[in-house]
């Protein structure tokens, strides 16, 4: 990847980051620690920029998948955005064609792609390209994770209902007042 190409996927993974609803100082701070250039030179990692008349409008990076869920080899789209301006008008189209040139040069016979259930537009877009749903994804916070780990006795069970009991009065103490 040329130094061209890494700051455009830099200015535009901030655009999506901040579009997804990220704060623009996480979003730089992730760029000023160096954890997306990181990321994006990692072995197996491919980036695609799509332009029109010269601007970057778009991205994708996809990464080689070795423990996909087939034998043999898989290309994975771990990321995908268009610019809201040029949406629908075949940009992701062509980012995926890219993504599919990729993987037919490298042997791979799926392609992957994950997309937010959230996204209703997303999921319509792969869905219609022919991609399928084999698994559901699921993601929790490390935090939450560690919480529901956590033995429940009897105490800190009880610590619980204390603290929402609290915080219901507070709540409801606070809307009497307005």
């Amino acid at each position: 990847m040329d130094p061209d190409d890494l700051r455009d996927i830099t200015g535009l993974w901030l655009a999506a980051r901040i579009d997804s609803g990220s704060s623009k100082e996480a979003a730089a701070r992730a760029v000023t620690e160096g954890r997306l250039t990181t990321a994006l030179r990692r072995p197996g990692v491919l980036a695609f920029v799509a332009r029109v008349e010269g601007e970057a409008v778009g991205y994708a990076i996809a990464t080689e998948n070795p423990f996909g869920l087939s034998p043999g080899a898989e290309l994975a789209i771990e990321q995908l955005w268009v610019g809201p301006d040029v949406r629908r008008h075949g940009v992701a189209k062509s980012l995926i064609g890219a993504v599919l040139t990729s993987a037919e040069r490298a042997g791979c016979e799926i392609v992957v792609s994950n997309v937010p259930t959230t996204s209703r537009d997303a999921n319509r877009f792969f869905a219609r390209l022919g991609f399928t749903s084999t698994i559901v994804r699921r993601v929790v916070p490390t935090s939450t994770l560690r919480r529901k780990l956590a033995p429940e006795t009897c105490e800190t069970g009880n610590e619980l209902m204390r603290r929402r009991r609290s915080l219901r009065s507070r709540a409801f103490a606070a809307t009497r007042t307005l």
